[in-house]
């Protein structure tokens, strides 16, 4: 069979997916330099030091995450039809959400010090300076559902890259320049994404978004029952993606953590290549609503191309595992080699479940909550029993994981069959 590339290359959906697969494969590569750069120039317990704030910082970082998947679902209904109300809605909601990016930088201000003693953290300034990120990451979430829900691929790809590159200047120039250790690296993650805020600022005001009506006053009131349902995907997902690294902190020593804290670094290089497939599906599936051929077919579609990606890299980790440790974390992290194949597998997992929950919160279906609600008590219970070591910990959340997968193919399974059920019969009737 004959590929058709120039097809290939007129599909929107495809299109979108390669320049955001792009920016995210060169901003995982800077991200993943950064460890490189840190576990050379850091302790074994400092640099699991930072593994615990980057988790800490992305788990907090859920709201805005919450802010832009259900935001990216409204924009995508109004940017066509109502294009006036979509501007004045993103406004506003620039607004509101600064101040609640305040409000969380006040409150991590205030419970610092308990918060150093919970995740045994050596520095204390460090949860403070990496916090300031909070002060732009909301409204930079509300510019970048704009520019997703009108379908802005390129400006969107290039919003999201130019985090990692700043990231990555900022460990060169706090680290390794300056040599300001952990203290430099918060502050790398502090100021990472504000030129990625500029940028999609001013992508947002080059649409030139026309007014609304006179009597026309945006609500963000309306928005909360969705929003709880996204809060509560988002949860989810931040917990199952960084509750582990967090686990592993308090449970076992600093050095076996800033161990495990390498092999993360490594195996999510899988779950960081696919990344862009779930975040372009989203907005295409959300404005696709009940058109149920063409909707399962981009799922179909999202599931290839998340393969495609992934299986690659999880065959070089599989085959060469010191290889890539070396590589990527340096020599002194060597001993985690036998553990790098059994946690691919779990990042495998992850990202298979990472586009199938992604295209039915597009729905807005709450079964599939229930199924990922499930996977993360499920998780909770197995890391709990079953700790007496890493491989323990990586079983424990392989069972979970899969389990969540399984569960949530068959959810779409089931709702392909009723979808064409109901197809037949309206046929049928006609």
């Amino acid at each position: 069979m004959k590929l058709d590339l120039s097809g290939l290359l007129r599909d929107r959906f495809v299109r979108g997916t390669f320049f955001v697969t792009a920016a995210n494969f060169g901003g995982a590569l800077f991200n993943f330099l950064v460890h490189p750069i840190l576990t050379r120039r850091l302790s074994i317990q400092a640099y699991g030091d930072f593994q615990a704030l980057l988790s800490f910082v992305t788990i907090l970082g859920v709201l805005a995450t919450v802010i832009n998947t259900t935001l990216i679902k409204e924009f995508s209904a109004l940017v066509a039809a109502r294009a006036g109300e979509f501007g004045a809605l993103r406004r506003r909601a620039v607004k509101r959400f600064s101040l609640l990016g305040l409000a969380i930088f006040v409150l991590i201000v205030f419970f610092a010090g308990p918060l150093n003693i919970l995740f045994h953290i050596s520095k204390s300034a460090i949860l403070v300076i990496a916090s300031v990120s909070f002060l732009y990451s909301f409204p930079l979430s509300v510019n970048r559902a704009a520019l997703s829900a009108k379908q802005d691929f390129f400006a969107l790809a290039l919003s999201n890259f130019l985090d990692p590159f700043f990231r990555i200047l900022f460990v060169i120039l706090f680290v390794v320049v300056w040599q300001l250790g952990l203290i430099g690296a918060a502050w790398a993650i502090a100021l990472n994404g504000l030129v990625g805020w500029l940028y999609a600022f001013r992508q947002v005001k080059k649409l030139a978004l026309p007014p609304p009506a006179v009597d026309f006053e945006p609500r963000l009131r309306r928005f909360w029952r969705y929003s709880l349902m996204v809060l509560w995907f988002t949860v989810l997902a931040q917990f199952s993606y960084n509750f582990d690294m967090l686990f592993v902190k308090s449970v076992f020593s600093p050095e076996e953590a800033g161990l495990y804290g390498a092999l993360l670094t490594v195996g999510r290089i899988i779950y960081f290549v696919g990344g862009a497939v779930p975040i372009v599906m989203f907005p295409v599936v959300a404005k696709l609503g009940q058109d149920c051929r063409r909707r399962h077919a981009v799922l179909v579609k999202s599931l290839a191309l998340m393969a495609a990606l992934s299986l690659p890299v999880y065959f070089v980790m599989f085959r060469w595992p010191e290889l890539v440790l070396r590589i990527v974390v340096g020599a002194k992290y060597l001993s985690m080699a036998p553990y790098l194949p059994a946690f691919g597998l779990v990042m495998l997992a992850l990202s298979l479940v990472s586009v199938l929950s992604s295209y039915f919160l597009a729905l807005a279906r709450r079964r599939s909550l229930l199924i990922l609600t499930g996977a993360v008590i499920l998780e909770i219970i197995l890391l709990g029993a079953f700790h007496g070591s890493l491989m323990q910990v990586i079983t424990s959340l392989g069972a979970s994981f899969a389990a969540a997968a399984v569960a949530l193919l068959c959810l779409a399974f089931v709702e392909y069959r009723a979808d064409r059920r109901l197809s037949e019969s309206k046929v049928m009737s006609f």
